[in-house]
């Protein structure tokens, strides 16, 4: 039969023996939502995994098998939802421990939300627990968290780090931030706080001042605001919020890329789609050009473009041959879908080796611990860095908006094996200032004309008015003096007679 042929081990205390053919059972418990309004939804990332699952099963067919069960329920619609009903993690948990005590467990998380119970939950039954939806950094505490994995693709902590070396970089000490408040899309609060609690801006290094967006705000009274408190902003919104933005920061003059600096903070995809000037409507053509002051921070990946290719090809097949979801054809499966297959590639690869070192794979926190520190390769999708804390590490880019192509064009990125920010090749940022310096944080004169250059500078027209003030007052004296020392002169001698009057005459 398929996949069943005799296993060997190095100690018998290194697993535990399945019943079928002797192999060992890998069982994935997969816990998310199952509506595919979220790019983490089990219909949209399911078919990842089950390509790796059948991939490593083939490879491996002598010393494991893989399975996975999906846990989710008509109640478990949105993100927080999913923190909701842990409850179903755990009837599952004792259910299966009850009838399969022979099986390697390990549990999937694709939620979207910030709970932690999950990773609770896995260091309690010390098993391995891979959070493969978004990242939470608290769950980066490998004292509290010891058996959980962050595998998304996009992680909080990146963000932050990328923040604070752009600013080191450019020497900005006082940045805005704008940011979406309605509730579309949770990232632009995550951003926030991400922002909020980074190192430089707890410690005063740096200051951030937030410009909330709420549903239906005034954007040009929020630019008004930003006018008056910075000149380096970070915005963070839905691509349609993004987009109006630009186009209000044009029309207030405040575009000049030689003062103001925007800077658009994104996830490489969210199910609303990408940030773009293009509408296919009648303000195309500004939003093009507002967009020529506009950068972008965003995760990026160095995929082989045609093995991606193909891997995505499969991926929409299975969606739609088994899940019952049909992409639009434009959209194309999410990192989170090649992800989830890296995933089942990546868990096999290091059952597989602690199999042949001798080690106890069913505790939980030595199965984790041979994940840190670790790079992983999957041609489609390149190499998958898991660091010392358990949570991957990709790479993010800062990209200039290119007029020519109508995107944005990598220049600085930021990753695991580098310090600081690294230049990507033959690629210059154009700021449009003298000597292409980055522009200044602060206008030369102030926000409110108050700078001390400024005030150094206005002194030399005061000195030459007064000057000239004082040369006309002196001048004014002179006139009255010599005026007045004339007319005293004369008036002092009037009882003096000229010589003609006083000669004597004859009688």
């Amino acid at each position: 039969m398929r996949g069943f042929f005799l296993c060997y081990f190095m100690t018998a205390s290194s697993l535990l023996i399945a019943s079928s053919g002797g192999c060992l059972n890998v069982e994935l418990l997969i816990y998310g939502l199952w509506p595919p309004a979220m790019l983490q939804a089990i219909p949209l990332v399911g078919p990842g995994f089950d390509i790796g699952i059948d991939e490593a099963n083939r490879e491996l067919s002598n010393i494991l098998r893989i399975e996975r069960t999906y846990i989710s329920g008509l109640e478990v619609v949105g993100c927080e939802d999913t923190g909701a009903y842990f409850d179903q993690i755990s009837r599952h948990y004792y259910g299966y421990t009850e009838q399969k005590n022979d099986s390697l467990l390990i549990l999937v998380y694709l939620g979207c939300d910030d709970s932690t119970i999950f990773g609770q939950l896995a260091r309690e039954w010390n098993i391995l627990a891979i959070s493969g939806g978004t990242s939470n950094p608290d769950q980066r505490d490998r004292v509290l968290y010891p058996t959980t994995l962050l595998s998304g693709p996009f992680q909080f902590e990146l963000y932050s780090t990328m923040f604070e070396k752009v600013c080191e970089a450019f020497n900005w000490s006082r940045v805005g931030l704008a940011y979406d408040t309605s509730g579309a899309i949770p990232f632009p609060t995550e951003i926030y706080k991400a922002f909020a609690a980074s190192g430089s801006v707890r410690s005063g290094k740096l200051q951030l001042q937030p410009f909330p967006i709420p549903p239906e705000a005034n954007l040009t009274t929020i630019l008004q605001k930003i006018s008056q408190a910075a000149r380096v902003v970070f915005i963070s919104g839905t691509p349609a919020l993004i987009r109006k933005f630009m186009i209000r920061t044009l029309e207030q003059n405040m575009t000049s890329h030689n003062e103001y600096v925007w800077i658009t903070v994104d996830l490489p995809e969210v199910s609303i789609g990408p940030v773009t000037w293009y509408r296919n409507d009648s303000d195309d053509e500004v939003a093009l050009k507002a967009f020529g002051s506009l950068m972008q921070m965003i995760i990026c990946f160095d995929h082989d473009p045609e093995a991606n290719r193909l891997l995505k090809g499969q991926i929409r097949r299975k969606t739609g041959e088994m899940y019952g979801y049909r992409y639009a054809p434009d959209r194309e499966p999410s990192e989170f879908a090649t992800s989830s297959y890296l995933i089942a590639k990546m868990l096999a690869s290091v059952v597989n080796d602690s199999i042949q070192q001798g080690l106890d794979i069913n505790n939980g926190r030595l199965l984790a611990h041979q994940f840190l520190n670790t790079t992983y390769t999957a041609e489609p999708i390149g190499r998958l860095f898991i660091d010392s804390f358990g949570e991957r590490q990709s790479k993010i880019c800062l990209s200039p908006f290119n007029h020519s192509h109508g995107g944005f064009t990598r220049a600085l990125y930021c990753d695991h094996t580098e310090t600081t920010l690294q230049r990507v090749p033959n690629t210059v940022i154009v700021w449009n200032t003298p000597g292409n310096q980055p522009p200044r944080d602060t206008p030369l004169c102030g926000f409110l004309g108050e700078g001390e250059s400024c005030r150094k500078i206005s002194i030399t027209p005061v000195i030459i008015v007064m000057a000239i003030l004082i040369l006309i007052f002196t001048s004014f004296l002179c006139y009255l003096r010599h005026r007045f020392s004339h007319h005293g002169l004369h008036h002092d001698s009037w009882w003096r007679l000229e010589t003609p009057e006083i000669k004597h005459k004859p009688a």
